[in-house]
């Protein structure tokens, strides 16, 4: 800012230090995680950057990095950020389709537009008079005025496609804007479209990118335009001609090349290098000079790094000096030129549970027994750690060899344990061990099930490819036998099943064919439950390895778990069918009002809480509907589900629906259906529910990117 003054939070519920604790919803102590998806700009004079997430717009100071205010809570979900050259503002849309300019001194609202489409790109004008978005969905760029949000034009390109990502840009004399659209020279492509403002009809294409085109940048002195991508190179225009100046290329395996001019005119780029068997790198280099001024190494080692969306696609290269970047999804790393040495700090991580992922029976986020540590597994980051007093998060397992493909699992005497899976191998750990591995398996199928382990925490399986179940003793750390699960042949999968289409992509090569998909233990131990793609649910003896029941085929069910009980494995067909263990006998509960989004069992085996078209509590014993559940008039679709662990209690969180700001969470008393109480608080979808031991604190975990820690006590 030119005056330099110090960001004052417009919110008095931001004070202090400890950042878990502002802009909180009503009711809830804390906030785990910072919000997903972070979009990040740099202030003209580089005191500050922003970082536009789900849970709001953080502001933060360059020189310390620390967060110093946090706006837009009341939605969230913001997608692109962009401050003015004047640093008096800071625009941000949302998903919502909502485009404001705040004040940058305290956050205040000067202008707020509801935009066609969700934005993609976003750019002030050099002389802060203009505000230009570039659309996802269309190939529409349009443009207000920044401080009245009068519309003052739209620009469109000849092709009618536009792609997901597209970048924009203003000339310094705000006489031309530039964005993309799709390339009808090559496919998948993007070509780099200009317009003259006031003239709304493109007036030339540039199509020598293979590839999509993620920046455009100006030259200082306007003469030329930058356009880099995922096709690794960087193109120079003049502007004046529209003809290639130069081109940058020849940068090996590059994910993506982000260029940026400095200042004085000096052409740069950010470049992210990615192979299947090296380490990704991110580098800073002198395009004309080729002299490489920052490299640092993104993730893993040799050959464990996959893909690379698994570390993140925000890098932000500004004026050619500032660099800025995630690494792991836990940090956010920043470079500047005049200090060699990047400076990293903890946004928390910044995925979202993985429930969307998992069938029902495998939890993502459960308490330890003393209630001190709630385990999560985030969908990039892995299994971690989150201290409740401290509010701090650490990985459950600190080998960075294991990958971060992991699942937590609970025993009855409340120990915690993690499975990893990397590439075919399998590996199962103490959850804060001393980083040895208790069981190292090999053979698992990419699509095959997710390890189990069984309540007991004495014996642990994973299904390999030719559906063989590996069973291994959890103490000895061996393998015990293998249980043959029967897969249907490729050939019977394509000529038998009628609703698969050939042209569908929904299967690549690595699938075609059965697999197993689910394995599950009794509470017990004593029996397993496996089920393939496209074949049987198969019960099996393990004390005789014996199979002592199959449901009909035809049924298609899904294994959703073992009974606490013991009496029974569930799962979920046309209707929700349980297997009487016993009696090896199929029961049908007449079930039948799914999809069901969740089918939990209470912890004293009295109950099933379901959610389909409405949400209801199944009185096992009884065999009929216990009681339909009220208070969900706020939203009709229920996704994650919890019983508190006396069984007394059902909470539930709400799926995203169009027009809620936040989404609901309904707390029950089982034995009444008495509605307890909504609380409100995630943007977005509620996937994981977990209530602490002594009934005093409810977590719940959004793809939203945050963990709620909920105040029960007024309740309960």
């Amino acid at each position: 800012m030119k005056d330099k003054k110090a960001i004052t939070p417009v919110s008095e519920s931001m004070v202090g230090d400890d950042v878990t604790t502002w802009a909180l919803p009503e009711g809830t102590i804390a906030r785990l995680g910072r919000g997903r998806k972070p979009d990040i700009a740099f202030s003209p004079d580089g005191q500050y950057f922003g970082i536009g997430t789900s849970l709001g717009l953080w502001m933060y100071n360059l020189a310390t990095l620390s967060p110093i205010a946090l706006w837009e809570t009341e939605r969230g979900m913001v997608g692109r950020i962009a401050f003015s050259p004047n640093g008096r503002w800071i625009a941000a849309s949302n998903s919502d389709n909502i485009l404001k300019v705040l004040n940058i001194q305290n956050g205040a609202c000067l202008i707020q537009v509801e935009t066609e489409d969700y934005i993609t790109g976003l750019t002030f004008s050099h002389d802060n008079h203009y505000l230009a978005a570039a659309y996802a969905s269309s190939s529409t760029v349009e443009v207000w005025r920044s401080e009245t949000g009068e519309p003052d034009g739209q620009y469109y390109t000849d092709t009618e496609i536009a792609g997901f990502h597209r970048p924009i840009s203003i000339s310094p004399d705000s006489q031309l804007i530039v964005s993309t659209g799709s390339s009808e020279t090559y496919h998948n492509a993007d070509e780099v479209v200009v317009w003259e403002v006031g003239k709304e009809q493109q007036i030339v294409s540039l199509n020598e990118h293979l590839s999509r085109v993620s920046t455009l940048c100006f030259s200082p002195c306007g003469k030329f335009l930058a356009s880099g991508g995922e096709d690794g190179t960087v193109y120079m225009w003049d502007v004046n001609t529209w003809q290639q100046v130069r081109k940058y290329t020849d940068y090996g395996h590059v994910y993506r090349i982000i260029p940026s001019w400095t200042p004085d005119g000096i052409l740069r780029a950010a470049i992210v290098h990615y192979e299947d068997t090296t380490p990704a790198t991110i580098s800073v280099c002198d395009l004309e000079s080729n002299e490489q001024l920052y490299t640092d190494q993104v993730w893993g080692n040799t050959g464990q790094f996959s893909d690379p969306d698994d570390w993140g696609n925000t890098v932000v290269l500004s004026d050619g000096s500032r660099l800025v970047y995630e690494s792991r999804h836990e940090f956010i790393n920043v470079w500047t030129s005049d200090d060699p040495v990047k400076r990293q700090f903890t946004h928390s991580p910044i995925s979202f549970p993985d429930s969307a992922h998992l069938p029902v029976a495998f939890p993502t986020t459960v308490f330890s027994d003393d209630g001190k540590t709630l385990a999560v597994k985030h969908h990039h980051e892995g299994v971690i750690l989150w201290d409740i007093e401290s509010k701090r998060s650490r990985p459950a397992i600190k080998v960075e060899s294991a990958g971060k493909n992991q699942f937590v699992h609970k025993t009855d005497s409340g120990k915690l344990y993690v499975t990893s899976i990397k590439d075919d191998n399998v590996k199962l750990w103490e959850a804060d061990g001393n980083g040895i591995p208790l069981i190292e398996g090999t053979g698992r199928k990419y699509w095959s099930a997710f390890p189990t382990l069984a309540p007991t925490g004495t014996l642990f399986a994973y299904a390999d490819e030719d559906g063989n179940i590996k069973v291994w003793d959890v103490i000895e750390g061996k393998q015990l036998y293998k249980l043959p699960h029967p897969l249907i042949e490729d050939h019977e999968f394509y000529e038998e099943d009628d609703f698969f289409d050939e042209d569908d992509d929904y299967m690549d090569d690595e699938e075609d064919g059965d697999t197993i998909k689910t394995v599950k233990f009794s509470y017990d131990g004593k029996f397993l439950a496996s089920e393939s793609t496209y074949g049987d649910v198969i019960v099996w003896d393990l004390k005789r390895r014996k199979v002592i029941g199959a449901f009909p085929s035809g049924i298609e069910p899904s294994i959703i778990g073992f009974s606490p009980c013991g009496q029974y494995l569930a799962c979920n067909g046309d209707e929700i069918l349980l297997w009487n263990i016993a009696q090896c006998k199929l029961h049908k509960t007449g079930l039948n009002q799914g999809p069901f989004e969740f089918i939990n069992f209470s912890p004293d085996g009295q109950y099933l809480a379901c959610s389909g078209d409405e949400t209801f509590l199944y009185n096992l014993k009884q065999g009929e509907i216990h009681v339909v559940l009220s208070g969900l008039q706020e939203c009709n679709r229920m996704y994650a589900a919890a019983f508190s662990s006396c069984s007394r209690y059902l909470a539930a969180g709400a799926w995203w629906e169009d027009g809620l700001e936040k989404m609901p969470i309904c707390l029950w008393e089982v034995e009444t259906g008495k509605h307890l109480t909504t609380f409100w608080g995630h943007p977005t979808d509620v996937q994981a529910l977990a209530f602490s031991p002594d009934n005093t604190l409810l977590a719940s975990a959004s793809y939203d990117g945050t963990i709620l820690l909920w105040d029960l006590t007024p309740y309960l």
